[in-house]
């Protein structure tokens, strides 16, 4: 069994990523820490969770890893940083934090702000496992990609190096803001409302633009919030360099891809709750390509994309404690 511990438990990323390790069946939890709660049953915070028999501490992440064989990082952005230097090398870690996404200093401060260990950035692997999984299974630490970043960019990389301009929309739901609510993510405003927000400025920009091999002045994005609570529902419009079928690349590059599953439509109440990205490719005027995609922020762009590095780095079935959990349909 693999020991398994969660520093930040009470977020909806650590909660959803304690769903994901109890539907496992190689995972035994160990800690579930929280810096608000000291030796408190997890079912009296979370009500819903009143049958586990387990207890939210504030034990010290040193403490943690050594009881630990893997920790995952379910902390806000910019708190990680050093969690993960103190950590890195003792113990397989899965930060599902920014904080070391990028491996460029400079890049990272310019959508973050100054990175207190830029020296791990590049020994920290990227862990979109549908194109990082070799470095992934030899990883001791591993960085969760963001959630709009992983399906923009699942909706790119079948076109890596070939892609002259990419145009994308992408709707997320309220969870994608987290447990702090906000005037922009108070329910009776967002639940009859969209609007976007950070065109051309979000933070995942670099994440797509490099999987994607393009730069900046290549991709507009726009992400919009919409008015329902899980999932990201994205329409990219892709300019090519040549007259390409879209459909026999992306076969050739998800063929192997247990959670890729190509579609004619795809929709969030099919994929809402799971694992799975799904994906449309259907070819335009020109030498464009529109791709559609959908996939659970918290599932597959968060928690079961971190069980997903995690089989990989302990040699096990990718699928493995992921394969039941089937889209939550209606």
């Amino acid at each position: 069994m693999i020991k398994a511990s969660i520093i930040g438990i009470t977020g909806y990323t650590g909660l959803e990523q304690l769903r994901m390790l109890l539907a496992h069946p190689n995972v035994e939890i160990v800690h579930l820490t929280s810096r608000q709660h000291q030796r408190v049953a997890i079912g009296e915070v979370y009500p819903h969770l009143a049958h586990l028999d387990l207890t939210i501490t504030n034990t010290d992440h040193m403490k943690v890893a050594e009881d630990s064989d893997v920790v995952f990082l379910a902390l806000p952005h910019k708190t990680a940083q050093d969690i993960v230097a103190d950590l890195h090398g003792s113990v397989k870690v899965i930060d599902l934090s920014a904080d070391y996404r990028l491996d460029d200093a400079a890049v990272y401060e310019k959508y973050y702000t100054a990175h207190n260990h830029p020296e791990l950035l590049k020994e920290v692997v990227y862990g979109a496992p549908e194109f990082n999984a070799e470095k992934i299974a030899v990883a001791s630490t591993v960085s969760n990609p963001g959630c709009f970043a992983l399906l923009a960019q699942l909706m790119l990389y079948p076109f890596a190096g070939l892609i002259e301009r990419a145009d994308i929309m992408a709707v997320t739901g309220s969870s994608g803001s987290g447990k702090s609510a906000s005037d922009g993510t108070h329910h009776p405003v967002r639940n009859h409302n969209m609007k976007s927000y950070n065109i051309n400025k979000h933070r995942h920009i670099p994440e797509i633009t490099r999987s994607a091999q393009i730069d900046e002045s290549q991709l507009n994005f726009v992400p919009t919030s919409g008015p329902f609570s899980r999932g990201i529902f994205a329409s990219a419009f892709v300019h090519l360099k040549a007259d390409i079928e879209p459909l026999d690349l992306a076969e050739q590059a998800y063929n192997e891809a247990p959670f890729v599953r190509l579609q004619d439509t795809p929709a969030l109440a099919n994929v809402v709750g799971s694992n799975f990205c799904d994906l449309s490719f259907v070819k335009g005027v020109g030498q464009s390509v529109i791709v559609q995609g959908a996939l659970d922020n918290l599932v597959k762009g968060a928690a079961g994309c971190a069980v997903q590095n995690m089989n990989l780095m302990f040699g096990l079935d990718e699928t493995a404690g992921l394969d039941t959990l089937t889209p939550l349909y209606p």
